[in-house]
């Protein structure tokens, strides 16, 4: 053979080799990627083979799925109480997937690797493969209390969130309003697009999850932030007395004023807990002024502000906002409050009260708390992790106190007062006719075990005392 041929000889047998790479390449490492990318529509035409595996809440079975023909070759999925689990376990569609059986999608239709083992054994005796079992943190109890209480004390939307003190488990996540899954999950494309059209011209739009991606004004709830950052700092602790008096606002001149709060006790210079357990908007915005917006938003960004909370794998919240931009002196102390450049969603303002019952620890959310296959062998199991500890044990223990005198003799006093639990009210005024009413808070009060956040909108006038904090209350009563 002559020189030149086998130079093309040599290339040939290297271009062959590439092939050969690339192609392993594709079908071995890369062959999981590809097939769940979200650009790539066959996995959503392929998905009815597959008997996805339940979603579980305790003994209560969420998501499930049953034969659609005899010989067992397509999947109908079904959910069980979907308004109320919604956010939970999202659905399957012709067109996407979201919540848990998106994040846990692999392991649902057994295409997950480490089914591989368990779909071999299956086959060789004959059995048809399934997916595997996702039990949830979830707390059916709490999650009846929470769903309930928000769609039936919201006048647009609310929601709650529940997480274990020491874990960060989610215990409940209710958003309202909702939807029925079962309405989209049908394998008939024409009514599933039907559907979503019908859904996405609902306002407010009830396929959102409004517990973890959207925000509202955390309004009172945020001065738990606002004294954190003055009692970490050294400025203040929580029987220091600061001026309460009237505040005029450095920039108009306008008084910011007491009208979520106890007008009665915010004047002259009270203690910091009392001023906190009235509410005083004339202390925490002077106050705010005082930190300064930079300190302020350092304090907010260690509770989990400006980022994304992820909860599961493709399962992330909005981002709760603290500005970071400059901002005027009016603003900044608004922003003491809680309002006009604030917002928040209930799951990081429940993360907030969790690192204060936790004694400053701050503990990852999650919603999976075990994994199994058809023969009950672990998959997966939940390893709770901390995530940060914004403030220090010391300073958690004393607003842990201040937020148990809201119910002792605060603002929530009236409609929880004499209850084992503890909290902080927030009534935001948003400038329309509607208020974004919170509690957020704790309970037991002396040996926390879950951690809450609830808001719902109410008319001009509502307070979070009055439609939130009974929410909050039933949902921790709930819990098992």
């Amino acid at each position: 053979m002559n020189k030149p041929l086998r130079k093309v000889a040599v290339a040939g047998l290297l271009l062959v080799v590439v092939l050969i790479v690339n192609v392993n390449y594709i079908q071995g490492s890369q062959a999981d990627k590809l097939r769940t990318d979200p650009l790539n529509s066959r996995q959503f035409a392929q998905q009815w083979q597959y008997n996805r595996g339940p979603i579980m809440a305790g003994k209560v079975t969420l998501a499930f799925s049953t034969k659609t023909d005899k010989d067992g070759k397509n999947y109908q999925r079904h959910y069980n109480e979907s308004t109320m689990y919604s956010p939970i376990t999202g659905y399957v569609s012709v067109f996407s997937r979201t919540g848990l059986e998106g994040a846990q999608n692999g392991l649902l239709d057994g295409t997950d690797k480490r089914l591989a083992l368990h779909k071999w054994f299956d086959a060789l005796v004959g059995k048809k493969a399934a997916g595997a079992t996702v039990q949830t943190t979830i707390d059916p109890g709490a999650q009846q209390a929470a769903y309930s209480g928000v769609k039936n004390r919201t006048i647009k939307r609310g929601a709650a969130v529940a997480l274990d003190v020491k874990t960060g488990a989610i215990l409940a996540m209710a958003s309202f309003p909702s939807y029925d899954t079962n309405d989209v999950s049908t394998h008939d494309g024409v009514k599933a697009n039907k559907a979503f059209t019908s859904l996405q011209h609902q306002k407010p739009d009830p396929m959102l999850n409004y517990a973890m991606n959207e925000t509202f004004a955390p309004g009172s709830s945020f001065k738990i932030v606002n004294s954190a950052a003055a009692i970490e700092s050294g400025l203040l602790n929580k029987d220091s007395s600061f001026d309460a008096s009237e505040l005029k606002l450095p920039e108009s001149g306008r008084t910011l004023p007491n009208s979520d709060g106890d007008e009665a006790k915010c004047s002259g210079a009270p203690s910091l807990i009392n001023s906190f357990a009235a509410s005083c908007n004339s202390t925490f915005g002077r106050l705010a002024i005082k930190q300064g917006q930079q300190q302020l938003g350092a304090m907010a960004a260690k509770f989990g502000f400006n980022q994304r909370v992820q909860v599961e794998k493709d399962m992330s919240s909005a981002s709760s906002v603290y500005p970071t931009k400059t901002i005027g002196g009016d603003s900044l102390a608004r922003s003491g409050i809680g309002q006009e450049v604030v917002t928040a969603t209930p799951l990081q303002m429940a993360m907030v009260a969790q690192a204060i019952a936790n004694d400053g620890k701050m503990m990852k959310p999650y919603l999976v708390k075990r994994v199994t296959a058809q023969d009950q062998s672990e998959l997966v199991t939940a390893d709770p992790k901390q995530i940060g500890q914004p403030i220090s044990a010391d300073t958690a223990q004393q607003l842990q106190e201040m937020m148990r005198a809201v119910v002792d003799h605060g603002t929530a006093a009236s409609t929880i007062g004499g209850n084992d639990i503890a909290g902080k009210t927030g009534t935001a005024e948003t400038g329309t006719s509607v208020n974004e009413d919170w509690f957020v808070g704790f309970a037991p009060k002396n040996n926390p075990k879950v951690a809450f956040a609830v808001v719902t909108e109410g008319p001009t006038g509502s307070t979070g005392a009055k439609f939130s904090a009974p929410i909050a209350l039933r949902i921790a009563q709930a819990v098992r």
